[in-house]
């Protein structure tokens, strides 16, 4: 029996037409979706924070130690409740935090850069990509909301453009199962 590898075109359609709708919504309103997506995860992050701590109960029913797990789960909790009720002031934070963690690697990609010898030509990549890190992480640090709006808006489009590709490789794999199966 011959099965057809492009009959499952429908699956790389309905993936492109999401794509499309995440990408649209991120490009048209990257704020709200932003504060949503960060809110869902949130909500995700509370419910495995509430199965360990059904975990635990099952681990002190069964006499077996859970301090550990108790202390992870209430972690999990107390982030997925932060995550899912002050999402703006989180987005601030996380996008702070790459901000610093950008300037201090494209600070130690300079650092690195002065200890090469200077007809190394790897210098010049130090020096590039070291400045256009620590600009990025400045941008970050000192605009953290629109920074992530931008980057939100991005993937959008990265979306987008992959939505596209996959409903015209979708609509390939039609004419081509249909040429199989002939």
């Amino acid at each position: 029996m011959n099965s057809n590898p492009f009959s499952n075109w429908w699956s790389f359609a309905l993936s492109g037409v999401i794509a499309l709708l995440y990408g649209l919504l991120a490009i048209y309103n990257p704020g709200d979706m932003l504060t949503k997506i960060i809110g869902f995860f949130g909500i995700v992050i509370l419910i495995v924070g509430i199965a360990m701590v059904i975990g635990v109960i099952n681990n002190i029913k069964n006499k077996r130690t859970y301090v550990a797990d108790l202390i992870w789960a209430i972690i999990t909790i107390i982030v997925g409740g932060i995550l899912t009720f002050y999402t703006t002031e989180t987005v601030k934070i996380f996008v702070i935090i790459m901000g610093v963690w950008a300037i201090l690697i494209g600070a130690f990609q300079l650092y690195l850069m002065t200890k090469l010898d200077s007809s190394d030509k790897s210098r010049n990549i130090f020096l590039i990509n070291g400045v256009l890190t620590v600009i990025f992480g400045v941008i970050l640090f000192f605009n953290p909301f629109t920074s992530a709006k931008a980057l939100l808006i991005l993937t959008g489009i990265i979306a987008f453009i992959i939505g596209i590709v996959m409903i015209i490789i979708s609509l390939k794999m039609k004419s081509l199962s249909k040429e199989l199966e002939a």
